[in-house]
């Protein structure tokens, strides 16, 4: 059995990068997008029972992903390749070439010498791949790929000198054997370009400009139009204005104009160009502009006509806005104009519109992202109307701290996007089997604050606090709306607490940052208020959810009432952690000096400050109580580690051991803390590469020295370890084996044995390293393991342990660990 049978994904959540062109939706129904350097593959499965997932990630790009195409294949069967392009000046050719789903990077195109921003690529009938790609050197390529070459070539360059190229669409002429080539540009205008490659040439020759637009233009797309040899071209631009260009062959053009029984006042410019026909005819082609569209007032990022052979045959345009809304169009024959079939979106909040939209391979579905890195998902009903569904998400910045509920049965998480979110399994149950099928998903979003957020604790099932670049901490309360749709969604049952008296919810009033809660006769009386048409405020509607909540309502109507706010900390705080009794929390600061790098111990009772603890000189990097509440432990950016034990008599925590250069061993920052789960061992790893674990040292003079290591360091050159997390058992009773995972700067997690009791063998054994597209590819920022559950819960398993990661890849990851494989 592999390691990663033995080890299963089974929720992986990343938002999609803030760059347009950086999602596509392929006829294989498997959509593709840019998260940070990863490329993930998300199947939305809508029309199973099951809900979609993200099925596979790729890691080979080294900085931001720009834009991801899927290759067109000009016999419209199921795409295989796929084409990326990122910051680190390349573009990536994906292939799967053992038709599993599993698509390694077969070829890196080198060639430009700035950010490549993004991509078209198209393969002929006779398996020949022509790939297109523009850069911020403001330059397009051409790379040819023929079907028994390994290799792509880059046949031509299109230099622009100081003009960008921002969007590239490539298609072939309805009827003929030449490829159309057209790039929206800064200065306005559309260049097209041509290429006969029957003739055996490979260069794309200027053809004419399409001017019309009077600002940079975003999107481009064609299709064509029925068995006639027509094409259209539509294309969106930042003067918020749809222009459509019609490509007709002279012929068909002459027919149309002598039957057309029109005024003839208004004349439209054409242009003309010749091609080569298919039976080796000539035919000319006129381009003539058809129509302009004014309906958005925002700059238009993307559009997308609904795919050809959908059982419609009805042309559809899907474009998407920065002014919040995405809109169908369609021919009006009675008004002769094109016209908004339905317009979608109206994202509340602060958000500030999409990015980009696909159809769906039926043209049923649509699916766009947002600005921050959101997706939202619409499908159409059998009676014309269309209806929010389930889609995935996640944090679109660096996710610095995760926490379990205290009975693991949802995880918090908090990111340098500003927010805090929460994710749960939606448990369903078939009607058949009568057994629960379940995918993770973000259920709420108790927090969307004005700063990055830097650490998160539990305080129970039902609160938690959070701290960000500001030197208050906050603490949140559930309420009752939650627990409500929790209970529906995740079967999480919450009769330890009479949550009818918790708050409603909470909504954020306006320049504030406070959550306030909001109580049932808040609700009525602002229905009853009138709205402001001017700055209207965003207030808490009461949700009553059968699936996860959408985009729109994760970030209004899922906030969490802020409870208590504590102070304490002169600069940002850092780090926070919570003891398991629930009665302790430590908080820590950047900080320069030894006063400034004191821990503040509060009583969670009531948010009071019992003591300030110093013992650093730097900033404490991080917390940790042991499982048992009676030590707290710290690590720091001054190379060293402090213990401090709770003293019964004085209801106080007291300075018990703490390392120095001739004892701590690590000679760099130290990163990451953990605990044993029975409160014996704590392991510390820091930037040196070296992870040690301490226990109680009998033998020591010295009172202040009472832990040392118990092993030798594990070193791994080159390596910086960024995060630990032991497991919340032992796997081996018999022989005291511990299961630990260790994260580090490049993003890989390694799983452990670790064991006293082998005196023959080292004491460390290597299980697995999760890396590339089955770990992280940034900084591992925190792994947590799941607490135990109770057997008698419907989800508990036996022998199998979860474990969530986090990271700076925007990503958070929960595994499924099978133990007795390992054993």
């Amino acid at each position: 059995m592999s390691t990663f049978e033995k080890i299963k994904t089974v929720y992986v959540s990343s938002a999609i990068n803030s760059t347009p062109n950086c999602l596509d939706w392929g006829v294989n129904g498997l959509v593709i997008y840019g998260s940070c350097n990863a490329i993930h593959l998300y199947d939305p499965q809508i029309t199973n029972e099951c809900d979609g997932q993200i099925i596979s990630s790729f890691v080979a790009h080294t900085k931001r992903v720009n834009s991801v195409k899927w290759v067109q294949n000009i016999d419209n069967c199921c795409q295989q390749d796929f084409v990326s392009c990122s910051t680190d000046n390349t573009a990536i050719l994906w292939e799967d070439i053992l038709l599993t789903g599993s698509y390694k990077a077969y070829e890196r195109l080198i060639g430009h010498s700035d950010v490549v921003t993004i991509n078209d690529a198209i393969r002929l009938a006779n398996q020949t791949l022509i790939i297109v790609t523009a850069a911020g050197d403001c330059t397009v390529k051409v790379w040819i790929k023929h079907k028994n070459e390994n290799t792509s070539q880059c046949v031509q360059t299109i230099d622009f000198d100081s003009i960008l190229c921002l969007s590239l669409k490539i298609t072939l002429l309805p009827n003929t054997n030449c490829l159309l080539l057209a790039c929206g540009l800064s200065n306005s205008k559309i260049q097209l370009y041509m290429n006969d490659f029957s003739n055996g040439d490979s260069v794309f020759v200027p053809s004419h400009y399409l001017i019309g637009h009077e600002d940079w233009v975003r999107s481009l797309d064609f299709i064509s139009e029925g068995n006639l040899g027509n094409l259209l071209l539509a294309s969106g631009s930042q003067d918020s204005v749809i222009r459509l260009w019609r490509f007709t062959m002279e012929e068909s053009y002459n027919t149309c104009k002598s039957n057309k029984e029109l005024d003839d006042t208004l004349k439209l410019e054409s242009k003309t160009f010749n091609v080569t026909k298919q039976d080796g005819s000539d035919c000319s082609y006129v381009i003539q502009s058809e129509t302009v569209i004014s309906g958005h007032d925002g700059w238009i990022y993307g559009v997308h006509w609904k795919p050809n052979f959908c059982t419609e045959k009805k042309m559809e345009l899907l474009s998407v806005s920065m002014d919040k809304t995405l809109a169908v169009w369609a021919y009006d024959e009675n008004s002769g104009l094109w016209v908004d079939l339905i317009r979608l979106g109206e994202v509340g909040g602060n958000t500030l519109g999409f990015y980009g939209g696909k159809f769906s391979p039926d043209g049923n579905s649509i699916l766009a992202q947002g600005h921050n890195g959101s997706f939202h998902l619409w499908t159409k009903n059998n009676n014309g109307s269309w209806t929010p569904g389930v889609t995935i998400g996640g944090h679109f910045g660096s996710v610095e701290d995760i926490t379990w509920d205290p009975e693991g049965k949802y995880i918090v998480s908090v990111s340098s996007d500003q927010t805090s979110r929460i994710h749960a399994q939606w448990l369903k149950s078939k009607p058949v089997e009568n057994v629960h099928s379940c995918n993770w998903h973000e259920m709420a979003r108790p927090q969307v604050h004005g700063y990055n957020m830097s650490s998160v604790a539990m305080l129970s099932s039902l609160s938690f606090v959070s701290s960000a670049e500001e030197k208050v901490i906050r603490a949140f309360q559930a309420p009752y709306n939650f627990l409500e749709n929790m209970s529906q969604l995740s079967k999480i049952n919450f009769d330890s607490v009479d949550i009818t008296k918790c708050p409603l919810g909470a909504s954020v009033p306006s320049l504030g940052l406070s959550n306030k809660a909001v109580s049932e006769d808040d609700c009525k009386n602002n229905t009853n208020q009138p709205k402001k048409k001017d700055y209207p405020e965003h207030y808490f509607i009461p949700l009553s959810l059968n699936q996860p909540p959408t985009e729109e309502d994760l970030i209004q109507n899922t906030l969490w009432p802020e409870i208590q706010k504590l102070y304490g900390h002169v600069y940002e705080v850092y780090c926070l952690a919570s003891s398991s009794n629930h009665k302790w929390l430590a908080s820590a600061a950047k900080a320069t000096s030894l006063e400034l790098a004191s821990i503040i111990i509060w009583n969670t009772d009531n948010f009071q400050l019992v003591q300030k603890l110093e013992s650093h000189n730097l900033t404490v990097t991080q917390l940790a109580f042991s499982p048992d509440s009676k030590n707290l432990l710290s690590v720091s950016r001054d190379r060293t580690w402090s213990l401090f034990e709770y003293d019964v008599n004085t209801n106080l925590f007291i300075i018990k051991s703490k390392s120095d250069k001739h004892t701590g061993i690590h000679t760099r920052i130290i990163w990451c803390c953990a605990w044993t789960h029975d409160s014996i061992y704590f392991a510390t790893g820091s930037r040196d590469g070296k992870l040690v674990i301490w226990g109680q040292n009998d033998q020591s003079v010295d009172s202040k020295i009472t832990y040392c290591a118990k092993t030798n360091p594990l070193i791994v050159s080159e390596k910086s370890f960024t995060a630990v997390a032991f497991a919340p058992t032992l796997i081996s009773e018999c022989k005291k084996t511990y299961f630990l995972a260790v994260g580090a700067d490049c993003g890989s997690i390694s799983l452990y044995k670790w064991s006293l009791e082998e005196k023959s063998v080292t004491p460390w054994l290597k299980i697995a390293d999760l890396i590339n597209e089955f770990g992280h590819h940034l900084t591992v920022k925190r792994i947590k393991f799941q607490p135990l559950l109770c057997k008698t819960d419907s989800r508990y398993r036996e022998g199998v342990l979860q474990m969530a990661s986090c990271g700076a890849d925007m990503m958070v990851r929960i595994y499924d660990i099978f133990l007795k494989d390992f054993l």
